[in-house]
């Protein structure tokens, strides 16, 4: 168990160790119904994709407890939508290497901890994200050696923020994190 103090947005977020579980039904997870409160998110990824989330920890069948992912983004004035629920179940507290951007070979740390996310970048800044992409956004982790902040839209994209550069990471998670792990390019957001 440890505190992270956030610098910018005065919270204070507990982390206590994920229990990771297996559901006890099965979790179908291509076709698209929501089983065991997880809801489906294509989880196809390609091999180097999924090498790279299964050295992070992540399994198909993921599901740890979202709630103190959830109680930092309520602390911070965030107001959860439905979408981040199942993205915390499955990704919540992961971190590792990702491939460096643009430098081929080199890797960065990217880790799935909105609290994180929330000690580098401040409120205002999200707000003006939102404006940008018209729908609500949560930050959910940091990329690229916690230069990029993950934000998770209430539609299910992903954006990356850092400072007053906005990119459109992918359109699902799927998408997103292929682009993320497979240096993919991510278009600006005007």
């Amino acid at each position: 168990m440890r505190w992270v103090s956030a610098t910018r947005s005065r919270v204070y977020c507990l982390f206590l160790p994920m229990r990771r579980h297996r559901p006890s039904m099965h979790c179908s997870l291509l076709d698209g119904r929501e089983e065991n409160g997880l809801s489906n998110m294509n989880m196809r990824f390609e091999k180097p994709t999924f090498d790279l989330l299964r050295k992070m920890g992540w399994t198909e069948h993921r599901a740890v407890d979202p709630a103190p992912f959830l109680a930092c983004l309520l602390a911070d004035g965030y107001e959860p939508f439905p979408k981040i629920k199942p993205f915390l179940q499955r990704f919540g507290g992961l971190s590792g290497d990702m491939p460096a951007y643009r430098v081929a070979g080199a890797f960065d740390r990217i880790d799935f901890h909105p609290a994180h996310a929330i000690s580098c970048t401040c409120r205002e800044q999200v707000t003006a994200y939102e404006a940008r992409v018209h729908e609500k956004l949560l930050p959910v982790g940091m990329a690229y050696n916690r230069y990029m902040t993950l934000l998770l839209s209430q539609t299910g994209r992903l954006f990356g923020g850092y400072d007053d550069f906005l990119c459109l990471i992918g359109n699902d998670v799927q998408e997103a994190m292929s682009n993320l792990f497979e240096r993919r390019d991510m278009p600006e957001v005007s």
